[in-house]
């Protein structure tokens, strides 16, 4: 979930720590930042154009008084603000909202906001470009290290017989033959042009198939328009995760099943860099938070075990009743 300090702070006073926190301006600024997804120490001294050393000291400052948390991916270390299910923390939390309702007055503001999007468009440019060069042997990159037909047969185990399923991330489109046999419409969207493209060649003249280029933190789909949703090995390769659930509540209808698979977290390195990986894996716990923030209810949540070292999560969500979708920026 978030960082030792941040559980362990919970049962201390932030009153004074949050508020002696937030007189500087720097650090004000961090919590703007924060406000757009995680950032890594280097990202932020990127963004804000300062030392490493002072911002370090800025990040702990912050993270003692309760105001943000930290996660550890492999030799990485991102800043993020918590979630209000995982914190725990009223003051700094509510602290937090004040002050970012009154972002537009930052006399920074709008540079600062101009380096984040940069972080993040060379994030998803790396990410693009990636996944634009393996279309062609994604699956055979798969089945080297994650072991599909593992968890494909749980997702086809517990989506439901429905009129239209979305699968994000769809990637070459692997799964949309399984997912037909359970909808009468399956609708692919990836950020991969190429990946699209090679989903097209298979099934681009299948009138039950929609495919759609996109960043999925955007759907182009109309609200409660599907009743299932897919995220299978997708969810580590997005910046800001919580954005993307955001949308996928928005786009799923009251009741509609969310079938997630992925990486339970681990400390493989190389996975960043042979598959342009952000996150190594997820806790469940903070995979619960999101969720629950975003209006889902977890059914379930388990692990399998793989040949390799890995071990792969997989989480069945139901869209609430009157859940709620609000994207933060």
């Amino acid at each position: 979930m978030a960082t030792e300090a941040l559980l362990q702070s919970r049962h201390s006073g932030h009153l004074l720590p949050a508020t002696k926190a937030i007189s500087d301006e720097t650090r004000v600024r961090i919590l703007h930042i924060l406000s757009f997804g995680a950032f890594s120490v280097n990202e932020v001294v990127e963004i804000l154009g300062m030392g490493q050393s002072r911002i370090s000291r800025h990040l702990k400052i912050l993270t003692e008084a309760g105001l943000i948390g930290s996660r550890r991916e492999g030799s990485l270390v991102y800043s993020f603000l918590p979630e209000e299910e995982e914190s725990g923390l009223k003051f700094p939390l509510e602290l937090t909202k004040l002050l970012l309702s009154y972002k537009e007055d930052l006399p920074s503001r709008e540079r600062d906001q101009k380096m984040v999007h940069q972080i993040l468009e060379a994030r998803e440019r790396k990410s693009k470009s990636f996944f634009d060069g393996v279309a062609e042997s994604w699956e055979k990159l798969q089945e080297e290290t994650l072991h599909p037909k593992l968890y494909r047969s749980w997702i086809l185990q517990e989506l439901p017989v429905c009129e239209n399923i979305l699968d994000l991330g769809c990637g070459p489109g692997v799964l949309i033959p399984f997912l037909l046999n359970k909808s009468k419409h399956v609708i692919g969207v990836d950020n991969s042009s190429k990946m699209i493209e090679n989903a097209s060649s298979h099934y681009g003249k299948n009138p039950s198939v929609s495919l759609i280029q996109t960043p999925m933190e955007h759907l182009p789909l109309v609200t409660h328009s599907c009743d299932a949703v897919v995220a299978s090995m997708v969810m580590h390769h997005i910046s800001h995760p919580p954005t993307v659930l955001e949308e996928v509540a928005r786009v799923l209808r009251p009741g509609g099943v969310l079938c997630i698979v992925d990486l339970a977290k681990h400390n493989a390195e190389f996975m960043r860099d042979n598959f342009a990986d952000l996150w190594l894996g997820f806790e469940p716990e903070l995979f619960e938070s999101w969720l629950s923030n975003a209006g889902f209810r977890v059914g379930s949540m388990n692990e399998i075990q793989t040949e390799s070292s890995f071990k792969i999560l997989t989480i069945k969500a139901i869209k609430e009743e009157g859940g709620h979708y609000v994207h933060s920026n």
